[in-house]
């Protein structure tokens, strides 16, 4: 019980983390202080755990230092990646279902995100140290534009910022002899690996010599950037499949019939 507590946790400390303070107003259950001890309570851990666990998963979004010095481990990559693409009012309802059947031991759901969190553990190497979707931050993002902007960068041309886009790269700089495009990761020391999604590679081995990865380190220090053309030719990858959650609602036949008599 203790070790699927310590799964499922993982997804309501990260709704904290990342929604912060709608999250602990949504919850209801008072101060950050008495949410993390009902949460321990519903969850049976310590709150100094649950409060752990949100710490891990600050660095993503910003609202607190939390642990930025380390990286995410693998199951906490795992949760991130499933997560990334729920709005807070779906993770609102997920959060609100693992607190409400953490004593079940046989619930499907719940099940469903032990395996999500427990896959993500051997699904990457053991050595490898990851920065997850997401992880990059504003932070580097804003000092890559502040470096081109400064003609520090080896870029010419007129900078059009795609962040928001989805298209595979962050930004595209078009000049009158070509336009090339910036994938732009980031990390907070020196070294660790990195993830792109399967877009960005795919986007990436595409377009070949026109795309550039920006790689921004030691982004709360003193930030070093490396720059590195066509990566998806020059740098080995790994696939990494993990498993995306998404809701979705069953509506039997029988309560269909009952519906429309």
């Amino acid at each position: 019980m203790a070790e699927k507590n310590n799964f499922i946790g993982l997804y309501v400390s990260y709704y904290l983390a990342r929604f912060n303070e709608e999250a602990y107003a949504k919850l209801g259950y008072g101060s950050q202080r008495d949410t993390h001890i009902m949460i321990g309570e519903l969850l049976n851990v310590k709150p100094s755990t649950v409060q752990n666990w949100r710490d891990e998963f600050d660095p993503l979004f910003g609202h607190r230092a939390g642990w930025y010095q380390r990286p995410l481990s693998k199951s906490r990559l795992a949760v991130a990646n499933a997560l990334a693409d729920l709005d807070e009012s779906t993770i609102y309802e997920l959060v609100k279902d693992i607190l409400s059947k953490s004593h079940k031991t046989d619930d499907p759901e719940i099940k469903q995100l032990e395996n999500i969190v427990s896959d993500g553990d051997v699904k990457l190497k053991k050595d490898g140290v990851y920065v997850p979707r997401g992880i990059t931050g504003r932070a580097a993002e804003e000092f890559f534009i502040t470096q081109f902007t400064a003609g520090k960068l080896p870029f010419e041309g007129i900078l059009k910022d795609c962040r928001d886009l989805g298209i595979g790269y962050d930004f595209s700089i078009e000049s009158k002899i070509k336009t090339v495009y910036i994938e732009v990761k980031g990390r907070d020391g020196e070294e660790g690996g990195l993830l792109f999604t399967n877009k960005e590679w795919k986007v990436a081995k595409r377009i070949g010599d026109d795309y550039y990865l920006c790689l921004i380190s030691n982004v709360s220090a003193v930030p070093q950037v490396q720059i590195l053309q066509n990566p998806a030719a020059r740098i080995g990858a790994e696939k990494y499949v993990y498993t995306t959650i998404q809701v979705s609602w069953t509506v039997s036949q029988k309560i269909l019939n009952e519906a429309f008599r």
